[in-house]
């Protein structure tokens, strides 16, 4: 509703923009017809002009805006002197048309007409007063369209430039975005989908001693392919509509921890230790669900690498001075945890998560065996 209301707002604008322009240009063309004798067949063609370019594309633009500045040239340069008018035989309208015309190129034609475009219009629009036989206003009228000219030139250029910025913080926004939906992608598909493939191990292994359970084990097989199709869903729903307020799963938060660790105890048998110290609650939510991603993805790569692994400590202290959350996860397992033989995003996603959030990232070796994972990430001011 508020997107509809905002398109009816700038339609409104820009019909008010388009009403104001047509009066100036109808003021300044009964001006120019009835005081200062200009043709009606002038006024009329830069009327048209006025009209037509604001349409064009950039190229044809640039071309349009070249061509006439090469003609005003032209027109100047050839022209008898006169004693009389304003600037006879073109006049006011001509002159704002032409200051118009100048600043629409330097903003929107394509940048090398425009570089052509814009001195030929100036040079132009600042000869035709030359052409009047009375010197002193010939300079005066010069000086002032000149002036104009270059207000328009320094408008045109700084919303090109304006343009420009906004350009690159999208492309820059696009970019981010794909990094966050790669990062999403490893941090919860992957999770599921190892904590499927640990399960079918599981099931084949016990497949002939205890046949009881294997149908457990097949459930919740299915149970983390429907979680994993379902963000993968809500991934592509991004993908396709990019305005969209799609995410791939809601925020996780301090206290979702406790259920991750339940499900993986279910789903490995490792003992998992869950200590919370703190007031979780006043932790902000980006802080939270940061703290949840370290959790997840650490016990994700202790599925995959850490097989040997018996207990499993996860502790997340909420500090109040200074503000700040710790979390560390460690395992006792030979095969580490750590970084992924394939180079995923993992680790490396968590670290720039954390620090983008002005915290510390530290994975590596635990003394005598095993692997740790901490962050410590700070609160005030999040």
């Amino acid at each position: 509703m508020r997107n509809s209301a905002d398109g009816l707002f700038e339609r409104f604008l820009r019909a008010v923009g388009w009403l104001a322009a047509a009066v100036v240009l109808l003021v300044l063309a009964t001006l120019d017809v009835a005081v200062n004798g200009v043709q009606p067949l002038v006024v009329l063609l830069a009327i048209a002009v006025a009209v037509v370019m604001p349409r064009l594309e950039a190229a044809t633009l640039g071309t349009g805006a070249l061509l006439l500045g090469a003609f005003l040239v032209l027109v100047a340069l050839t022209m008898p002197a006169v004693g009389y008018g304003i600037v006879v035989p073109f006049g006011f309208t001509v002159a704002v048309v032409g200051l118009v015309l100048i600043g629409l190129a330097a903003w929107r034609a394509e940048p090398v007409r425009a570089g052509f475009a814009v001195p030929l219009l100036l040079a132009g629009l600042v000869l035709l007063p030359t052409r009047l036989g009375n010197a002193r206003a010939a300079v005066v009228l010069a000086l002032v369209i000149a002036l104009g000219g270059v207000i328009a030139s320094a408008a045109g250029l700084y919303l090109r430039m304006f343009q420009t910025n906004r350009h690159r913080q999208m492309v820059a926004a696009q970019q981010a975005q794909r990094t966050g939906i790669a990062s999403d992608l490893h941090d919860y598909v992957a999770h599921h989908v190892t904590g499927m493939v640990v399960l079918a191990q599981a099931a084949q292994t016990v497949a002939a001693s205890k046949p009881q359970a294997v149908l457990p084990a097949l459930e919740r097989i299915e149970a983390a392919g429907d979680e994993a199709m379902t963000a993968i869903r809500r991934m592509v729903t991004l993908l396709r509509e990019p305005d969209a307020h799609a995410r791939l799963s809601p925020p996780g938060t301090i206290a979702d921890i406790a259920a991750l660790a339940g499900h993986f105890t279910s789903d490995s048998g490792l003992r998992v230790r869950l200590s919370i110290e703190g007031e979780a609650e006043a932790v902000p939510i980006d802080v939270q669900s940061a703290v949840h991603r370290v959790v997840m993805e650490s016990l994700t790569n202790v599925r995959k690498h850490a097989g040997d692994a018996r207990t499993l400590d996860i502790l997340v202290r909420c500090h109040v001075r200074p503000a700040a959350v710790t979390v560390e996860v460690s395992n006792d397992g030979r095969g580490g945890g750590g970084h992924s033989p394939d180079g995923g995003y993992g680790l490396k996603g968590l670290h720039e998560r954390t620090v983008a959030l002005g915290g510390s990232f530290t994975a590596g070796p635990k003394v005598p065996e095993g692997w740790t994972v901490q962050a410590h990430i700070p609160t005030r001011g999040a």
